[in-house]
């Protein structure tokens, strides 16, 4: 079992080579050394460049799933707006504070306005003098 480990563990290494043994390689086939470090350099540019493109390709992922839309209504005529990854909310265009913010909602106050935007079920209430003023779904 021992002796079949070992076999599989060199078999593995065996595919990996080094940098020197690349140089090596390629100064056994008579090819100048300066002609074989510049190969081996734009081998490793080229391998950096691969792994930097699928970096930038998956941050604009994440980036994007990062971004939140814009909360945006109007109830009976009064103007919400809600960033909810900034946790900024705007009520008749003046910014409202936020007064509470946790896993189901964030709640906003801007004098008798009070903006309750709910995370999970994508609701917007909007409250005038703790009571409910209008709701509607985002």
């Amino acid at each position: 079992m021992k002796k079949l480990l070992v076999i599989a563990a060199l078999t593995v290494l065996a595919g990996c080579s080094t940098q020197a043994s690349r140089m090596a390689d390629c100064q056994s086939q008579g090819i100048s050394k300066d002609t074989c470090y510049m190969a081996e350099q734009n081998r490793q540019t080229a391998i950096q460049s691969v792994a930097l493109k699928q970096a930038m390709e998956n941050s604009a992922k994440q980036y994007a799933q990062a971004t939140k839309k814009i909360v945006h209504a109007r109830i009976k005529g009064i103007d919400v707006k809600i960033f909810p990854a900034d946790k900024q909310g705007y009520i008749e265009g003046t910014a409202a504070y936020l007064d509470e913010d946790n896993a189901d909602a964030q709640v906003y106050r801007k004098g008798i306005f009070t903006a309750i935007y709910y995370k999970r079920t994508h609701k917007l209430v909007l409250m005038r003098d703790g009571q409910i003023y209008g709701r509607t779904p985002i």
